[in-house]
């Protein structure tokens, strides 16, 4: 049975600075496409310093700059740290509100508003270069509405009920869940514990119908199906097929290994290996 409690997962990260029962963590992913690790439930950005754009995105974004590693990013009366190999960095704990966030490096500087609420995990594509910082992509997670927590022993017709649901966040524990997965809900996230394509697997094929629904961290054995409108992907792999058929999607920093169709109006898509001009992933999916 899943349940409806939050838990707290450990978090492999650099400790900044501790104040009383407040610690600061700066975390950055090592490898592309996978993210550092977020706290379960923490109100934490992350942040994705220009991310290629996929030559089927459709949207308007800023053009990004070059740098992606070792650039300083800092949160008014908050945490900081230097973003990773791939251009990555997790900030947090954050308190709820609107904040300035500065970046820099040794040739410029930016900044950018933060707003955001208590228990939400923000990912924020950031545009950085010489003419200042700009937002390319911003999606939210709320962890401070319902979460359903699921472990992989959960039949899978029980996972399929959650995904039903509307308005929450299904939280999948580490391991392999066998079958297929319809998102027939709206506003549903399948969050996966852990970096993307470590933790959590798929074995089956995934279809999200709906609106407003998302995946994050997931490794997805067989083929993906966006079909309802504003679907948002990040941080997952995905080794069969990908059609993207609603409108409005979102694909943020996930590798593909099997053939992509497009063919809704509408798509976001950035630092995607397996979509031109990035190859698929080296390691596969």
């Amino acid at each position: 049975m899943y349940r409806q409690d939050a838990v707290s997962s450990p978090v492999s990260c650099r400790i900044l600075a501790a104040t009383g029962l407040l610690t600061l963590l700066a975390c950055g992913g090592d490898s592309p496409n996978e993210p550092p690790d977020v706290p379960y439930g923490q109100t934490s950005m992350v942040y994705i310093l220009n991310p290629a754009i996929n030559d089927a995105n459709a949207v308007p974004v800023s053009t990004p700059g070059s740098a992606r590693s070792a650039v300083a990013i800092s949160v008014e009366d908050g945490p900081s740290g230097n973003t990773g190999a791939s251009g990555d960095l997790m900030l947090g704990p954050l308190s709820a509100g609107s904040k300035t966030v500065t970046f820099a490096d040794g040739s410029g500087s930016g900044t950018l508003s933060l707003d955001i609420a208590q228990g939400d995990l923000r990912e924020v594509a950031v545009a950085f270069g010489g003419s200042g910082a700009a937002v390319m992509a911003n999606l939210r997670y709320g962890f401070g509405g319902e979460v359903v927590e699921i472990a992989a022993a959960t039949p899978v017709s029980e996972v399929n009920a959650a995904l039903a649901r509307s308005n929450v966040i299904v939280f999948l524990r580490s391991g392999t869940y066998s079958g297929d997965l319809d998102f027939s809900g709206s506003n549903v996230t399948l969050f996966g514990e852990g970096p993307q394509g470590g933790t959590v697997t798929i074995d089956g094929n995934v279809t999200v119908n709906g609106s407003g629904n998302r995946i994050r961290g997931a490794r997805i054995l067989g083929n993906l199906s966006l079909i309802g409108s504003g679907a948002g992907i990040t941080y997952s792999r995905v080794g069969g097929a990908v059609a993207v058929s609603g409108s409005d999607a979102v694909l943020l920093n996930n590798g593909f290994c099997g053939a992509a169709t497009i063919s809704g109006s509408g798509l976001l898509a950035l630092g995607n290996a397996g979509l031109q001009p990035i190859a698929p992933p080296a390691g596969g999916c």
